[in-house]
């Protein structure tokens, strides 16, 4: 049931009808007991709740982080995923949901362990940090989404890990010409897996970052 919920909610995605698929994924999400809230809850509130989470995330090392057990309970590794197509879909459709769907993913994985959907849970939290310009926070938990990426192997999501991390919170604190690498990469492994949206975020990236850099963009 929850690989048809998952089938019809990416398809509801591909035609765009992306308020259709939030609905249907926090359905899917309610039946795993993951439950998220009708209407966004008072901003102040989800401001107290970003900041305990990024707060409980810096008081982590990042070997003790490494080393959290992984996600066993196959309906939180389910309401993970979930979670996952819900951060692209609000992103686009319904930002005020954006910063809930980041802090559950991010409480679930505190909770019960890592799995692979935790680096892009991570990767998003970094990337809104800056935002509120906390560059160091940012910087830090962007280390961790990289770690969990490299020790589960998540090939399939590191297209999307880049987009935020070197195409994110590295623009803002090093050299751009430093991440044109890492951001081709990004490109070039979307493409291989099939992540083709971010594949081409990455490639949007290199070509911003190549032109910042003052690199010949006939050349790229």
């Amino acid at each position: 049931k929850q690989r048809a919920y998952a089938i019809l909610i990416k398809a509801l995605g591909v035609e765009n009808k992306l308020e259709d698929a939030i609905k249907l994924a926090f359905s899917a999400l309610s039946q795993l007991d993951v439950h998220l809230p009708s209407t966004p809850p008072d901003k102040s509130v989800v401001m107290n709740d970003w900041m305990d989470m990024t707060r409980t995330l810096q008081k982590v090392s990042y070997d003790e982080f490494l080393n959290f057990k992984v996600m066993s309970d196959t309906n939180k590794i389910a309401a993970m995923k979930f979670l996952h197509l819900l951060i692209l879909y609000t992103y686009f459709a319904k930002q005020e949901y954006l910063p809930i769907v980041i802090i559950r993913s991010v409480q679930l994985t505190l909770q019960h362990g890592v799995c692979k959907e935790s680096c892009v849970a991570l990767a998003s939290c970094s990337y809104f940090l800056c935002e509120f310009q906390d560059f160091k926070g940012a910087e830090y938990i962007g280390g961790l989404s990289m770690g969990i990426l490299e020790k589960l192997k998540a090939q399939e999501y590191l297209s999307q890990v880049y987009i935020c991390t070197f195409g994110g919170i590295f623009g803002w604190i090093r050299n751009s010409r430093l991440n044109l690498e890492s951001i081709l990469l990004g490109y070039q492994v979307g493409m291989q897996t099939g992540d083709i949206q971010h594949a081409m975020f990455n490639a949007s990236s290199y070509i911003n970052n190549s032109f910042i850099s003052g690199l010949n963009l006939r050349e790229v």
